[in-house]
Protein backbone atom coordinates (compact mmCIF):
# COMPACT_ATOMS: atom_id res chain seq x y z
CA UNK A 1 0.00 0.00 0.00
CA UNK A 2 1.57 3.31 -1.05
CA UNK A 3 1.45 6.70 0.61
CA UNK A 4 -0.05 9.35 -1.68
CA UNK A 5 0.93 12.98 -1.64
CA UNK A 6 -2.40 13.96 -0.10
CA UNK A 7 -2.02 11.38 2.69
CA UNK A 8 1.50 12.60 3.43
CA UNK A 9 0.35 16.19 3.66
CA UNK A 10 -2.48 15.35 6.07
CA UNK A 11 -0.19 13.20 8.20
CA UNK A 12 2.37 15.98 8.27
CA UNK A 13 -0.29 18.53 9.27
CA UNK A 14 -1.62 16.28 12.06
CA UNK A 15 1.88 15.64 13.38
CA UNK A 16 2.63 19.35 13.28
CA UNK A 17 -0.55 20.24 15.17
CA UNK A 18 0.02 17.68 17.92
CA UNK A 19 3.68 18.60 18.18
CA UNK A 20 2.84 22.29 18.53
CA UNK A 21 0.22 21.55 21.20
CA UNK A 22 2.60 19.32 23.13
CA UNK A 23 5.42 21.87 22.91
CA UNK A 24 3.12 24.72 23.98
CA UNK A 25 1.93 22.65 26.94
CA UNK A 26 5.50 21.92 27.98
CA UNK A 27 6.60 25.55 27.56
CA UNK A 28 3.64 26.89 29.56
CA UNK A 29 4.31 24.43 32.38
CA UNK A 30 6.50 25.46 35.33
CA UNK A 31 10.24 25.02 34.99
CA UNK A 32 10.01 21.36 35.96
CA UNK A 33 12.85 18.83 35.60
CA UNK A 34 13.00 17.34 32.08
CA UNK A 35 10.74 19.96 30.49
CA UNK A 36 13.36 21.40 28.12
CA UNK A 37 14.66 17.99 27.06
CA UNK A 38 11.11 16.76 26.45
CA UNK A 39 10.37 19.77 24.24
CA UNK A 40 13.52 19.15 22.22
CA UNK A 41 12.68 15.45 21.84
CA UNK A 42 9.32 16.42 20.32
CA UNK A 43 11.03 18.90 17.96
CA UNK A 44 13.53 16.28 16.79
CA UNK A 45 10.76 13.71 16.42
CA UNK A 46 8.88 16.26 14.32
CA UNK A 47 11.91 16.75 12.03
CA UNK A 48 12.25 12.96 11.73
CA UNK A 49 8.58 12.54 10.82
CA UNK A 50 8.69 15.46 8.41
CA UNK A 51 11.70 13.91 6.63
CA UNK A 52 9.89 10.58 6.22
CA UNK A 53 6.70 12.21 4.96
CA UNK A 54 8.66 14.53 2.63
CA UNK A 55 10.38 11.49 1.18
CA UNK A 56 7.02 9.88 0.44
CA UNK A 57 5.62 13.04 -1.12
CA UNK A 58 8.38 13.24 -3.75
CA UNK A 59 9.20 11.09 -6.76
CA UNK A 60 12.74 12.49 -7.07
CA UNK A 61 15.20 9.74 -6.05
CA UNK A 62 17.95 12.18 -5.11
CA UNK A 63 15.56 14.11 -2.82
CA UNK A 64 14.38 10.86 -1.23
CA UNK A 65 17.97 9.85 -0.48
CA UNK A 66 18.66 13.32 0.95
CA UNK A 67 15.52 13.06 3.14
CA UNK A 68 16.74 9.70 4.45
CA UNK A 69 20.03 11.28 5.43
CA UNK A 70 18.38 14.38 6.96
CA UNK A 71 16.21 12.14 9.15
CA UNK A 72 19.31 11.18 11.16
CA UNK A 73 19.17 14.43 13.12
CA UNK A 74 15.86 13.23 14.55
CA UNK A 75 16.79 9.55 14.68
CA UNK A 76 19.61 10.29 17.17
CA UNK A 77 18.23 13.42 18.92
CA UNK A 78 14.76 12.06 19.68
CA UNK A 79 15.75 9.04 21.84
CA UNK A 80 18.61 10.87 23.55
CA UNK A 81 16.55 13.91 24.53
CA UNK A 82 13.69 11.65 25.60
CA UNK A 83 16.03 9.55 27.79
CA UNK A 84 17.40 12.70 29.44
CA UNK A 85 13.90 14.12 29.93
CA UNK A 86 12.51 10.93 31.43
CA UNK A 87 15.35 10.28 33.88
CA UNK A 88 15.53 13.91 34.98
CA UNK A 89 11.77 14.11 35.51
CA UNK A 90 11.56 10.76 37.31
CA UNK A 91 14.43 11.55 39.69
CA UNK A 92 12.93 14.96 40.48
CA UNK A 93 16.17 16.43 41.82
CA UNK A 94 16.58 19.36 39.49
CA UNK A 95 16.34 20.58 35.92
CA UNK A 96 18.61 19.18 33.25
CA UNK A 97 21.89 21.01 32.78
CA UNK A 98 22.67 23.14 29.78
CA UNK A 99 25.76 21.11 28.99
CA UNK A 100 23.61 17.99 28.84
CA UNK A 101 21.24 19.60 26.35
CA UNK A 102 24.13 20.99 24.32
CA UNK A 103 25.99 17.64 24.30
CA UNK A 104 22.99 15.78 22.90
CA UNK A 105 22.52 18.50 20.30
CA UNK A 106 26.14 18.19 19.21
CA UNK A 107 25.94 14.39 19.05
CA UNK A 108 22.75 14.58 16.96
CA UNK A 109 24.31 17.19 14.69
CA UNK A 110 27.44 15.05 14.27
CA UNK A 111 25.46 12.01 13.16
CA UNK A 112 23.25 14.16 10.93
CA UNK A 113 26.26 15.78 9.24
CA UNK A 114 27.95 12.40 8.80
CA UNK A 115 24.76 11.11 7.20
CA UNK A 116 24.50 14.11 4.85
CA UNK A 117 28.16 13.65 3.82
CA UNK A 118 27.77 9.90 3.32
CA UNK A 119 28.75 10.18 -0.35
CA UNK A 120 32.30 11.09 0.79
CA UNK A 121 32.83 8.10 3.12
CA UNK A 122 29.89 5.64 2.83
CA UNK A 123 30.03 5.01 6.62
CA UNK A 124 26.27 5.29 7.01
CA UNK A 125 24.94 3.85 3.74
CA UNK A 126 26.96 1.70 1.35
CA UNK A 127 24.42 1.40 -1.45
CA UNK A 128 20.70 1.60 -2.18
CA UNK A 129 19.12 -1.83 -2.44
CA UNK A 130 15.40 -1.06 -3.08
CA UNK A 131 14.21 2.30 -4.43
CA UNK A 132 10.56 1.58 -3.59
CA UNK A 133 11.14 0.95 0.13
CA UNK A 134 14.34 3.00 0.25
CA UNK A 135 16.22 0.03 1.70
CA UNK A 136 19.99 0.52 2.03
CA UNK A 137 22.98 -1.65 2.71
CA UNK A 138 24.21 -0.16 6.00
CA UNK A 139 27.74 0.80 6.93
CA UNK A 140 29.50 0.54 10.27
CA UNK A 141 28.39 4.02 11.36
CA UNK A 142 24.75 3.01 10.99
CA UNK A 143 25.30 0.03 13.27
CA UNK A 144 27.17 2.19 15.80
CA UNK A 145 24.45 4.86 15.71
CA UNK A 146 21.65 2.33 16.28
CA UNK A 147 23.61 0.63 19.09
CA UNK A 148 24.21 4.00 20.71
CA UNK A 149 20.55 5.05 20.47
CA UNK A 150 19.21 1.66 21.59
CA UNK A 151 21.63 1.55 24.53
CA UNK A 152 20.56 5.01 25.69
CA UNK A 153 16.91 4.01 25.49
CA UNK A 154 17.52 0.69 27.26
CA UNK A 155 19.38 2.32 30.14
CA UNK A 156 16.67 4.94 30.49
CA UNK A 157 14.00 2.24 30.44
CA UNK A 158 15.63 0.11 33.15
CA UNK A 159 16.36 3.02 35.48
CA UNK A 160 13.05 4.70 34.69
CA UNK A 161 11.04 1.55 35.31
CA UNK A 162 12.54 1.29 38.81
CA UNK A 163 11.69 4.91 39.53
CA UNK A 164 8.18 4.44 38.10
CA UNK A 165 7.46 1.46 40.35
CA UNK A 166 8.62 3.43 43.39
CA UNK A 167 6.52 6.48 42.47
CA UNK A 168 3.11 7.13 44.02
CA UNK A 169 -0.18 8.61 42.93
CA UNK A 170 -0.30 10.91 39.94
CA UNK A 171 3.48 10.79 39.53
CA UNK A 172 3.36 7.09 38.72
CA UNK A 173 0.74 7.78 36.05
CA UNK A 174 2.94 10.52 34.57
CA UNK A 175 6.00 8.25 34.40
CA UNK A 176 4.00 5.42 32.80
CA UNK A 177 2.86 7.89 30.16
CA UNK A 178 6.45 8.94 29.44
CA UNK A 179 7.54 5.30 29.23
CA UNK A 180 4.72 4.49 26.83
CA UNK A 181 5.56 7.50 24.66
CA UNK A 182 8.95 5.95 23.86
CA UNK A 183 8.25 2.24 24.29
CA UNK A 184 5.92 1.85 21.33
CA UNK A 185 8.10 3.89 18.90
CA UNK A 186 11.10 1.85 20.06
CA UNK A 187 9.26 -1.40 19.37
CA UNK A 188 8.31 -0.10 15.95
CA UNK A 189 11.90 0.88 15.17
CA UNK A 190 13.27 -2.51 16.30
CA UNK A 191 10.60 -4.24 14.21
CA UNK A 192 11.61 -2.20 11.17
CA UNK A 193 15.33 -2.68 11.65
CA UNK A 194 15.29 -6.37 12.58
CA UNK A 195 12.25 -7.71 10.75
CA UNK A 196 11.55 -5.20 8.00
CA UNK A 197 8.15 -4.13 9.37
CA UNK A 198 6.96 -0.97 7.57
CA UNK A 199 4.12 1.54 7.48
CA UNK A 200 3.57 3.10 4.08
CA UNK A 201 6.62 1.09 2.92
CA UNK A 202 8.89 2.90 5.41
CA UNK A 203 10.17 3.08 8.97
CA UNK A 204 7.08 3.10 11.25
CA UNK A 205 8.87 4.85 14.12
CA UNK A 206 7.92 8.47 13.30
CA UNK A 207 4.34 7.46 12.62
CA UNK A 208 4.10 5.73 16.00
CA UNK A 209 5.62 8.83 17.60
CA UNK A 210 2.80 10.80 15.98
CA UNK A 211 0.22 8.35 17.33
CA UNK A 212 1.59 8.58 20.85
CA UNK A 213 1.40 12.36 20.61
CA UNK A 214 -2.31 12.18 21.44
CA UNK A 215 -1.46 10.13 24.52
CA UNK A 216 1.08 12.72 25.61
CA UNK A 217 -1.51 15.46 25.20
CA UNK A 218 -3.72 13.54 27.64
CA UNK A 219 -0.82 13.22 30.06
CA UNK A 220 -0.35 16.98 29.97
CA UNK A 221 -4.03 17.87 30.24
CA UNK A 222 -5.21 15.29 32.77
CA UNK A 223 -2.00 14.01 34.36
CA UNK A 224 -0.53 17.47 34.99
CA UNK A 225 2.70 16.39 33.29
CA UNK A 226 5.46 18.96 34.03
CA UNK A 227 2.92 20.88 36.17
CA UNK A 228 3.08 18.60 39.22
CA UNK A 229 6.54 17.05 38.89
CA UNK A 230 7.79 14.47 41.38
CA UNK A 231 10.37 15.45 43.95
CA UNK A 232 13.13 12.91 44.34
CA UNK A 233 13.36 11.27 47.74
CA UNK A 234 17.08 11.82 47.73
CA UNK A 235 16.42 15.54 47.18
CA UNK A 236 14.16 15.56 50.22
CA UNK A 237 16.85 13.70 52.14
CA UNK A 238 19.42 16.29 51.12
CA UNK A 239 17.41 19.40 52.09
CA UNK A 240 15.99 17.95 55.32
CA UNK A 241 17.19 20.27 58.13
CA UNK A 242 17.16 17.47 60.70
CA UNK A 243 20.27 15.23 60.86
CA UNK A 244 19.57 11.74 59.48
CA UNK A 245 22.08 8.89 59.83
CA UNK A 246 21.63 5.38 58.38
CA UNK A 247 23.57 2.63 60.19
CA UNK A 248 24.09 -1.07 59.59
CA UNK A 249 24.02 -3.77 62.27
CA UNK A 250 27.64 -2.96 63.26
CA UNK A 251 26.87 0.77 63.61
CA UNK A 252 28.74 1.63 60.41
CA UNK A 253 27.45 4.67 58.56
CA UNK A 254 25.70 3.71 55.32
CA UNK A 255 24.29 7.13 54.49
CA UNK A 256 23.81 10.54 56.06
CA UNK A 257 22.41 13.86 54.93
CA UNK A 258 24.30 17.20 54.93
CA UNK A 259 22.72 18.21 58.24
CA UNK A 260 24.21 15.12 59.90
CA UNK A 261 27.59 15.63 58.22
CA UNK A 262 27.99 18.96 60.02
CA UNK A 263 27.57 17.45 63.49
CA UNK A 264 30.70 17.93 65.63
CA UNK A 265 32.75 14.76 65.79
CA UNK A 266 31.38 13.36 62.54
CA UNK A 267 34.30 11.90 60.49
CA UNK A 268 35.15 13.75 57.29
CA UNK A 269 34.83 10.48 55.36
CA UNK A 270 31.69 9.43 57.18
CA UNK A 271 30.38 6.71 54.84
CA UNK A 272 31.76 3.37 56.06
CA UNK A 273 33.03 4.81 59.37
CA UNK A 274 31.86 3.30 62.64
CA UNK A 275 29.81 5.65 64.77
CA UNK A 276 30.70 3.55 67.82
CA UNK A 277 34.26 4.88 67.70
CA UNK A 278 33.07 8.44 68.23
CA UNK A 279 32.42 9.04 71.96
CA UNK A 280 30.30 12.10 71.16
CA UNK A 281 27.65 9.86 69.58
CA UNK A 282 27.45 7.24 72.32
CA UNK A 283 24.06 8.58 73.56
CA UNK A 284 22.66 8.28 70.02
CA UNK A 285 23.60 4.61 69.72
CA UNK A 286 21.77 3.89 72.96
CA UNK A 287 18.47 4.99 71.43
CA UNK A 288 16.31 1.85 70.94
CA UNK A 289 15.31 1.05 67.35
CA UNK A 290 11.60 0.49 66.81
CA UNK A 291 9.18 0.33 63.91
CA UNK A 292 7.02 3.14 65.23
CA UNK A 293 9.86 5.63 65.72
CA UNK A 294 9.69 5.94 69.50
CA UNK A 295 11.36 9.19 70.55
CA UNK A 296 13.86 9.87 73.29
CA UNK A 297 15.80 12.94 74.33
CA UNK A 298 19.58 13.10 74.61
CA UNK A 299 22.14 15.79 75.33
CA UNK A 300 24.88 15.79 72.70
CA UNK A 301 27.89 17.48 74.32
CA UNK A 302 27.78 21.24 73.92
CA UNK A 303 25.55 21.00 70.86
CA UNK A 304 22.35 21.06 72.86
CA UNK A 305 19.43 18.70 73.35
CA UNK A 306 18.18 16.47 70.55
CA UNK A 307 15.02 14.46 70.12
CA UNK A 308 16.13 11.13 68.63
CA UNK A 309 14.06 8.43 66.96
CA UNK A 310 15.65 5.23 65.66
CA UNK A 311 13.70 3.43 62.92
CA UNK A 312 14.41 -0.23 62.19
CA UNK A 313 15.39 -0.98 58.57
CA UNK A 314 14.47 -4.67 58.81
CA UNK A 315 11.29 -4.17 56.71
CA UNK A 316 13.56 -2.85 53.92
CA UNK A 317 15.89 -5.86 53.98
CA UNK A 318 18.52 -4.35 56.29
CA UNK A 319 18.36 -6.70 59.26
CA UNK A 320 19.84 -4.97 62.29
CA UNK A 321 20.16 -1.67 60.42
CA UNK A 322 18.47 1.50 61.55
CA UNK A 323 17.87 5.05 60.49
CA UNK A 324 18.43 7.64 63.19
CA UNK A 325 16.55 10.91 62.87
CA UNK A 326 17.63 13.75 65.14
CA UNK A 327 15.86 17.01 65.83
CA UNK A 328 17.50 19.86 67.69
CA UNK A 329 15.07 20.85 70.43
CA UNK A 330 17.47 23.06 72.38
CA UNK A 331 15.47 26.20 71.64
CA UNK A 332 12.22 24.44 72.51
CA UNK A 333 13.68 23.16 75.76
CA UNK A 334 15.03 26.61 76.60
CA UNK A 335 11.59 28.06 75.91
CA UNK A 336 9.98 25.37 78.08
CA UNK A 337 12.42 26.13 80.90
CA UNK A 338 11.66 29.84 80.59
CA UNK A 339 7.95 29.08 80.68
CA UNK A 340 8.44 26.81 83.70
CA UNK A 341 10.46 29.54 85.46
CA UNK A 342 7.78 32.09 84.63
CA UNK A 343 5.13 29.68 85.86
CA UNK A 344 7.00 29.13 89.13
CA UNK A 345 7.49 32.86 89.53
CA UNK A 346 3.82 33.47 88.84
CA UNK A 347 2.83 30.74 91.27
CA UNK A 348 5.10 32.26 93.92
CA UNK A 349 3.63 35.69 93.30
CA UNK A 350 0.10 34.30 93.49
CA UNK A 351 1.01 32.54 96.74
CA UNK A 352 2.44 35.78 98.10
CA UNK A 353 -0.68 37.60 96.99
CA UNK A 354 -2.89 35.05 98.73
CA UNK A 355 -0.78 35.31 101.88
CA UNK A 356 -0.97 39.10 101.71
CA UNK A 357 -4.73 38.95 101.30
CA UNK A 358 -4.99 36.57 104.23
CA UNK A 359 -2.76 38.84 106.28
CA UNK A 360 -4.82 41.89 105.39
CA UNK A 361 -7.99 39.97 106.16
CA UNK A 362 -6.49 38.84 109.46
CA UNK A 363 -5.40 42.36 110.36
CA UNK A 364 -8.83 43.71 109.44
CA UNK A 365 -10.43 41.16 111.78
CA UNK A 366 -8.06 41.76 114.71
CA UNK A 367 -8.01 44.42 117.39
CA UNK A 368 -4.56 45.94 117.07
CA UNK A 369 -4.25 46.76 120.79
CA UNK A 370 -5.21 43.45 122.39
CA UNK A 371 -4.61 41.05 119.52
CA UNK A 372 -8.12 39.59 119.94
CA UNK A 373 -10.57 39.24 117.11
CA UNK A 374 -12.80 42.31 116.81
CA UNK A 375 -16.54 42.76 116.77
CA UNK A 376 -16.73 42.61 112.97
CA UNK A 377 -15.08 39.21 112.88
CA UNK A 378 -17.38 37.94 115.62
CA UNK A 379 -20.38 39.03 113.60
CA UNK A 380 -18.96 37.15 110.60
CA UNK A 381 -18.30 33.77 112.21
CA UNK A 382 -20.55 33.41 115.26
CA UNK A 383 -23.95 33.30 113.49
CA UNK A 384 -22.86 30.10 111.75
CA UNK A 385 -21.79 28.66 115.11
CA UNK A 386 -25.14 29.37 116.72
CA UNK A 387 -27.26 28.40 113.72
CA UNK A 388 -25.28 25.20 113.24
CA UNK A 389 -25.79 23.98 116.81
CA UNK A 390 -28.18 21.09 117.34
CA UNK A 391 -31.04 21.11 119.76
CA UNK A 392 -28.89 19.41 122.44
CA UNK A 393 -25.92 21.77 122.08
CA UNK A 394 -25.34 24.57 124.55
CA UNK A 395 -23.33 27.70 123.86
CA UNK A 396 -22.49 30.09 126.71
CA UNK A 397 -22.45 33.71 125.54
CA UNK A 398 -20.78 36.10 127.99
CA UNK A 399 -20.33 39.86 127.82
CA UNK A 400 -17.79 41.15 130.36
CA UNK A 401 -16.87 44.75 131.14
CA UNK A 402 -13.82 46.00 133.12
CA UNK A 403 -15.02 47.79 136.25
CA UNK A 404 -14.17 51.47 136.65
CA UNK A 405 -12.10 51.49 133.51
CA UNK A 406 -12.61 55.23 133.13
CA UNK A 407 -10.75 55.79 136.44
CA UNK A 408 -7.67 54.02 135.09
CA UNK A 409 -7.62 56.41 132.14
CA UNK A 410 -8.38 59.53 134.19
CA UNK A 411 -5.90 58.92 137.03
CA UNK A 412 -3.05 57.18 135.24
CA UNK A 413 -3.49 58.08 131.59
CA UNK A 414 -4.51 56.23 128.47
CA UNK A 415 -1.26 54.29 128.37
CA UNK A 416 -2.18 52.61 131.65
CA UNK A 417 -5.68 52.06 130.29
CA UNK A 418 -4.20 50.32 127.28
CA UNK A 419 -2.08 48.19 129.59
CA UNK A 420 -5.22 47.15 131.51
CA UNK A 421 -6.96 46.15 128.28
CA UNK A 422 -3.96 44.11 127.13
CA UNK A 423 -3.59 42.36 130.49
CA UNK A 424 -7.28 41.48 130.53
CA UNK A 425 -7.14 40.18 126.92
CA UNK A 426 -4.03 38.12 127.71
CA UNK A 427 -5.72 36.58 130.71
CA UNK A 428 -8.78 35.59 128.70
CA UNK A 429 -6.65 34.09 125.93
CA UNK A 430 -4.58 32.01 128.32
CA UNK A 431 -7.55 30.84 130.32
CA UNK A 432 -9.70 29.89 127.38
CA UNK A 433 -7.06 28.07 125.30
CA UNK A 434 -8.92 25.91 122.78
CA UNK A 435 -12.09 25.81 124.88
CA UNK A 436 -13.54 29.12 123.76
CA UNK A 437 -13.11 32.38 121.91
CA UNK A 438 -12.73 35.94 123.18
CA UNK A 439 -13.50 39.08 121.13
CA UNK A 440 -13.05 42.76 121.92
CA UNK A 441 -16.61 43.91 121.57
CA UNK A 442 -15.96 47.59 122.00
CA UNK A 443 -14.21 49.90 124.50
CA UNK A 444 -13.68 47.94 127.69
CA UNK A 445 -16.30 45.29 126.77
CA UNK A 446 -15.34 41.77 125.72
CA UNK A 447 -17.45 38.99 124.23
CA UNK A 448 -16.57 35.44 125.33
CA UNK A 449 -18.06 32.37 123.63
CA UNK A 450 -17.88 29.00 125.41
CA UNK A 451 -19.17 26.17 123.16
CA UNK A 452 -20.74 23.10 124.77
CA UNK A 453 -20.84 24.82 128.12
CA UNK A 454 -23.78 25.08 130.56
CA UNK A 455 -24.50 27.76 133.16
CA UNK A 456 -22.51 26.22 136.00
CA UNK A 457 -19.43 25.55 133.89
CA UNK A 458 -19.51 29.09 132.56
CA UNK A 459 -19.71 30.51 136.08
CA UNK A 460 -16.71 28.36 137.11
CA UNK A 461 -14.73 29.86 134.23
CA UNK A 462 -15.77 33.38 135.29
CA UNK A 463 -14.76 32.76 138.92
CA UNK A 464 -11.34 31.62 137.81
CA UNK A 465 -10.95 34.77 135.71
CA UNK A 466 -11.84 36.92 138.72
CA UNK A 467 -9.32 35.14 140.97
CA UNK A 468 -6.57 35.62 138.44
CA UNK A 469 -7.38 39.30 137.92
CA UNK A 470 -7.20 39.92 141.66
CA UNK A 471 -3.58 38.71 141.61
CA UNK A 472 -2.68 40.75 138.55
CA UNK A 473 -0.25 43.60 139.16
CA UNK A 474 -0.63 46.77 137.14
CA UNK A 475 2.59 48.82 137.07
CA UNK A 476 2.15 52.18 138.76
CA UNK A 477 -1.39 51.46 140.08
CA UNK A 478 -1.73 51.03 143.84
CA UNK A 479 -5.24 52.24 144.73
CA UNK A 480 -7.42 50.47 142.13
CA UNK A 481 -8.14 46.74 141.85
CA UNK A 482 -8.74 45.13 138.47
CA UNK A 483 -12.21 43.52 138.44
CA UNK A 484 -14.93 42.94 135.89
CA UNK A 485 -18.69 42.54 135.68
CA UNK A 486 -20.28 40.03 133.33
CA UNK A 487 -23.57 38.88 131.90
CA UNK A 488 -24.19 35.27 130.94
CA UNK A 489 -26.69 33.79 128.55
CA UNK A 490 -26.75 30.10 127.64
CA UNK A 491 -28.16 29.48 124.17
CA UNK A 492 -29.58 26.07 123.32
CA UNK A 493 -29.58 24.74 119.79
CA UNK A 494 -30.44 27.16 117.03
CA UNK A 495 -33.19 28.93 119.01
CA UNK A 496 -31.60 32.39 119.01
CA UNK A 497 -29.52 34.58 116.78
CA UNK A 498 -26.22 36.17 117.74
CA UNK A 499 -27.89 39.54 118.15
CA UNK A 500 -30.50 38.13 120.52
CA UNK A 501 -27.92 36.19 122.54
CA UNK A 502 -25.67 39.26 122.93
CA UNK A 503 -28.63 41.42 123.98
CA UNK A 504 -29.55 38.89 126.62
CA UNK A 505 -25.99 38.73 127.96
CA UNK A 506 -25.78 42.53 127.85
CA UNK A 507 -28.97 42.75 129.90
CA UNK A 508 -27.45 40.43 132.51
CA UNK A 509 -24.25 42.57 132.45
CA UNK A 510 -26.34 45.67 133.25
CA UNK A 511 -27.83 43.78 136.17
CA UNK A 512 -24.35 42.85 137.44
CA UNK A 513 -23.25 46.49 137.34
CA UNK A 514 -26.44 47.61 139.04
CA UNK A 515 -25.83 45.06 141.80
CA UNK A 516 -22.42 46.56 142.64
CA UNK A 517 -20.05 45.23 139.96
CA UNK A 518 -17.33 42.56 140.33
CA UNK A 519 -19.76 39.74 139.73
CA UNK A 520 -21.28 37.47 137.07
CA UNK A 521 -25.06 37.45 136.51
CA UNK A 522 -27.00 34.94 134.45
CA UNK A 523 -29.77 36.23 132.24
CA UNK A 524 -33.13 35.97 133.99
CA UNK A 525 -31.68 35.28 137.44
CA UNK A 526 -32.19 38.66 139.16
CA UNK A 527 -33.60 37.54 142.55
CA UNK A 528 -32.12 39.69 145.29
CA UNK A 529 -30.54 42.03 142.78
CA UNK A 530 -31.51 45.49 141.67
CA UNK A 531 -33.52 44.85 138.48
CA UNK A 532 -32.14 46.31 135.25
CA UNK A 533 -34.39 48.92 133.73
CA UNK A 534 -35.75 48.39 130.20
CA UNK A 535 -33.26 45.63 129.44
CA UNK A 536 -35.53 42.63 129.32
CA UNK A 537 -35.97 40.91 125.96
CA UNK A 538 -38.13 38.02 124.90
CA UNK A 539 -36.23 34.85 124.03
CA UNK A 540 -37.62 31.62 122.55
CA UNK A 541 -37.80 28.69 124.91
Amino acid sequence: MGCTLETSIWLLISVLVMAVLIILGAIRAPDAPGRKAFTLSILFALSWTAAVLARHSSSDLEFKIWACKFAWFGIIGTPLYWSLSFLTYARGRGAEKRWQLASIGLISAAFGILALTNDWHNWMYIRLIDERTMLFEHGWLYQAAMLFAYSAMAIAFVLGLTLTIRARGIHRWQLWALLASAFFPLVGNVSYTAYGFTIFNDDPTPFIFAATGAFMLGAQLFGQLFVLPPIGRDAIFEVLPDPVIVLDAEDRILELNPAAATLPGMPRQAIGSSLATQPEFAPILQAPASSDGERSEIKLGDQGIFEVSAHSLTPWGRRGGRMIVMRDISLRKAAEERMAALSRDLEMRLHENVELQNLLREEASRDHLTGLYNRRHAQDILPALLQGASARDRVAVTVVDIDHFKLFNDRYGHQTGDTVLKLFAKMLTEELGDNGQAFRWGGEEFLVILPDCDRNEALVHAARWQQRLCATYIPGVNDLALTFSGGLFVARGDQVSLEEAVKAADTALYAAKAAGRNRMVTFGEYAGLQQPEKKSIALPR
